[in-house]
């Protein structure tokens, strides 16, 4: 399964529709500056009215981070984006811009750990949650109430990679006045486009494929310029978490090289998955091409270098494993060009009846060699 991306992404991560820099640079350039002088009172009180568009002070935007903007903007096929100082802080941010005392957000799919522990913090400011165990769309909406007024979404989930019908789910929550928002990080954008398929708001980590060289921390939300601007207003600008410009310049440099780099991510992850299916001591294998998911076809271009896989042995076995490996480092994240390898869990599961399998490993595979990495995990599997 080789990997088409559209060719108008393509150009946008090269940035070949951005006009050249002062003396031709083909990356702009970082304006290391926390604010920006104007001509006149008027000038400023005006920049200061649009400070999601001007730059008067970086916190609000800042000239690098409006180049990172627009180009992801465009790969999703947004009318705004805003950059954060990290994934959370984007999350954060478009959560608490819509939700009030009152009401309730449902999660589907499997959803990031930090983003659950922070709906349980806005119990304490009346806003209640809940998770829906479905992945399908009637399922799904049988957990909807009528206070709800988000449905937050991860397709693919960052751990199991089950996927969701997005299309059908947007239009269900619109109908009901619902807004909805999908964590894209797996994907990227030249893999899913949810805008496309009617979500209303998108969310990046570009700590990981965007920023692609585990060198940033970084995150990311577009949508419409209504959504946008009261993201802005309700939560980047009261919680202040603003994108530095060097992360924002960093984010472009990855951008230039990501095509390229999601084609080897796809080609050895699906190579590696296919492996281990057929290994004695792998029990499951979590990969979307490898399920036949015909929502893979429907609404992807195809899934990007992370997988995980169950062991036929407990969480115990599961640690030896890991330890066990070379190639892959054992570290949180993924998306960089090194190879990585994390437990499903932290501590044994046993008693906890868990979502996940007691001894599920996820992998990042990286841009080392396909051959070295079969090598070191049929060494650590024995």
């Amino acid at each position: 399964m080789t990997l088409q991306f559209d060719p108008q992404d393509e150009l946008v991560c090269i940035g070949s529709h951005r006009p050249l820099a002062d003396g031709g640079s083909v990356l702009p350039p970082i304006a290391q500056a926390s604010l920006f002088r104007q001509p006149d009172m008027e000038t400023l009180f005006d920049g200061l009215s649009r400070e999601h568009q001007v730059a008067v002070y970086s916190r609000g935007t800042n000239p690098t981070l409006s180049v990172l903007e627009d180009a992801l903007a465009r790969l999703e096929r947004g009318e705004a984006c805003k950059g954060f100082a990290s994934g959370m802080g984007a999350i954060a941010a478009s959560l608490t811009a819509f939700l009030e005392s009152g009401d309730h957000v449902l999660f589907a799919g499997t959803i990031y750990g930090p983003t659950i522990e922070l709906a349980q913090r806005l119990e304490g400011y009346g806003v209640s949650w809940s998770r829906a165990e479905a992945t399908d769309l009637d399922g799904i909406a049988a957990q909807l109430r009528p206070e709800t007024r988000v449905l937050y979404m991860e397709s693919p989930g960052s751990m199991l990679f089950g996927l969701l019908p997005v299309a059908d789910l947007a239009t269900m929550a619109r109908d009901r006045g619902i807004i909805t928002m999908l964590d894209n990080s797996v994907a990227t954008p030249l893999l899913q486009k949810p805008l496309e398929l009617g979500v209303d708001l998108v969310l990046h980590s570009c700590s990981k494929y965007i920023g692609g060289h585990s060198d940033l921390v970084g995150g990311a939300v577009v949508g419409s310029v209504e959504h946008i601007e009261r993201i802005f207003r309700k939560g980047l600008l009261l919680l202040g978490a603003a994108m530095p410009p060097l992360t924002a310049w960093l984010c472009l440099r990855g951008l230039m090289t990501l095509p390229v780099r999601l084609a080897k991510h796809h080609a050895d992850a699906l190579s590696l998955a296919s492996w281990l299916a057929e290994h004695p001591r792998v029990r499951r294998v979590f990969h979307p091409a490898l399920t036949n998911d015909p929502l893979l076809a429907r609404q992807m271009r195809g899934h990007s270098g992370l997988f995980s896989f169950e062991l036929d042995d407990g969480f115990a076995d599961a640690i030896v494993v890991a330890d066990r490996l070379r190639t892959f480092g054992r570290a949180v994240s993924w998306g960089g060009p090194e190879s990585l390898v994390m437990t499903g869990h932290k501590v044994d599961p046993a008693e906890a009846a868990p979502a996940l399998p007691a001894s599920l490993l996820r992998l990042s595979v990286g841009l080392e060699g396909v051959a070295t990495l079969q090598e070191d995990l049929g060494r650590a599997l024995g």
